[in-house]
């Protein structure tokens, strides 16, 4: 017994993981605010000029040219949805989570909205597609649609007790605006439906100053259009994004709001001449349905084009990691695509210690009082990092890890406790597991005995 006594107490010594110490190395440029687009329908194999769409039976398929999607910032080459559907997407879209379900939106903390929330972030929408009870639910000022026509229908806005006054009634005025948007048939009005939802945007990024947001603004247009108008309309109603993106790219630049440009699927065609389909077979396993963009624009984001293989869970991650925020989401699946121009360094020093980080010889950050810390937004560059008489040079591209306990001898109390890591304590409770039961085969065998 004495054995099981001091393998439980060994256990409990090895305690959690050791937690670290937060090092700010400069502002990190950290967007004042945020926006995600969401384009219903729009296939990055229609505007990436990489890629070539073809319909099932082979035929080519005609491309748009969007400048101010492709033109400049980070642009994730292959990001493919779980599902090609909309209410589903958005729901992967804003929480990591690929499990699909419009529901997880209510559940506490799940989302983007709410880990903005958290840190004094005013969460704003314009839906132009029938979303969800719940992605309404989630914000504190909303103009939205409560069906999918694009003629007959007008936008409601809702407005919550954390909404400015001046921003409640700027919603209003664009609500009473969308009629003069919504007049003309075939691709014109469909370009114009659009837009509207793009101006209000644009609009809000110019009145909200210093205040911090978050906003998702989801056009509905493209997808009707692939639905409707065959690839000629489709590829048309696309390409009239250009210039009204172009204007809400050019208010985030100025408001030094951070811009991710996004879809929640693409748009599959049996043949040249035919109507487009997404969710259902065999539209949704084709990959014009399953491909969508991915271009974020803003501060400390890289011009560069990301290859590799990503999901739409990895896009909430990196878009509250790109604004500053821990990406927090309980649900989510996702990691970090690494497109942000500075990054993070974790340094164990192994004991309390003091870490000082330098470049070039120039100070950059120095801390004390605990023994791991992360100095975060780091430019890519060699940097010397020195703790204890110990020297390390370590590269920066991506966030790294530099361990500094192995060039030390252990302390007393590692040796009394040398088990910290997870994995150590999963064999730690392996082990105790075996000897409580061979102890209780022990016991049981003296019973017998005894009898």
């Amino acid at each position: 017994m004495r054995l099981l006594f001091a393998l439980l107490l060994l256990l409990a010594l090895a305690g959690p993981a050791r937690p670290t110490t937060d090092v700010s190395t400069g502002d990190g440029d950290d967007p004042r605010g945020a926006v995600i687009l969401v384009v219903d329908g729009m296939g990055s194999a229609y505007v990436y000029p990489e890629l070539s769409p073809r319909a099932i039976d082979g035929s080519p398929l005609p491309k748009a040219c969007l400048f101010n999607l492709t033109g400049r910032g980070a642009r994730v080459l292959n990001v493919t949805v779980p599902v090609p559907s909309t209410g589903p997407s958005h729901s992967v879209l804003t929480t990591g989570c690929s499990w699909m379900d419009p529901a997880i939106l209510g559940t506490p903390g799940a989302t983007i909205f709410d880990a903005a929330r958290a840190r004094g972030l005013l969460c704003l929408a314009i839906l132009q597609r029938g979303d969800s009870i719940s992605m309404v639910l989630e914000q504190d000022g909303v103009l939205f649609f409560d069906d999918n026509a694009l003629w007959g229908a007008d936008p409601l806005a809702g407005s919550g007790p954390s909404l400015p006054p001046d921003l409640a009634d700027l919603l209003q005025s664009w609500r009473d605006k969308f009629p003069s948007y919504n007049r003309e048939r075939g691709v014109p009005g469909y370009v114009a439906y659009n837009a509207w939802a793009l101006d209000v945007a644009s609009d809000l990024v110019t009145v909200m100053g210093d205040r911090p947001f978050l906003m998702i603004v989801n056009v509905g247009a493209v997808d009707s259009a692939g639905h409707n108008l065959g690839p000629t309309g489709y590829v048309e109603t696309i390409s009239g994004l250009d210039l009204p993106l172009g204007r809400l790219v050019e208010a985030c630049e100025n408001g030094g709001a951070l811009l991710l440009i996004t879809a929640d699927h693409g748009m599959s065609f049996s043949s040249a001449g035919a109507k487009g389909g997404h969710s259902s077979a065999p539209y949704s396993s084709q990959r014009e349905s399953l491909l969508i963009p991915a271009v974020y624009l803003g501060p400390g984001i890289d011009d560069i084009v990301m290859t590799g293989n990503w999901s739409e869970v990895d896009l909430a991650p990196t878009f509250l990691d790109l604004l500053g925020l821990r990406p927090d989401l309980p649900l989510s699946e996702g990691q970090v695509i690494p497109i942000s121009k500075r990054s993070d360094l974790v340094v164990d020093a192994g004991e309390v210690a003091e870490v000082e980080v330098r470049r070039g010889g120039v100070l950059v950050a120095k801390a004390t009082g605990d023994s791991c810390y992360v100095f975060r937004n780091l430019d890519r560059g060699t940097y010397s990092v020195e703790s204890g008489g110990r020297v390390a040079d370590v590269r920066i591209a991506g966030d790294q890890t530099l361990d500094l306990s192995a060039d030390r001898p252990p302390s007393i109390g590692e040796l009394l406790n040398p088990i910290s890591e997870p994995q150590n304590r999963r064999y730690v409770a392996a082990v105790l597991i075996l000897m409580i039961n061979v102890l209780g085969a022990v016991l049981i065998f003296r019973i017998i005995r005894g009898r």
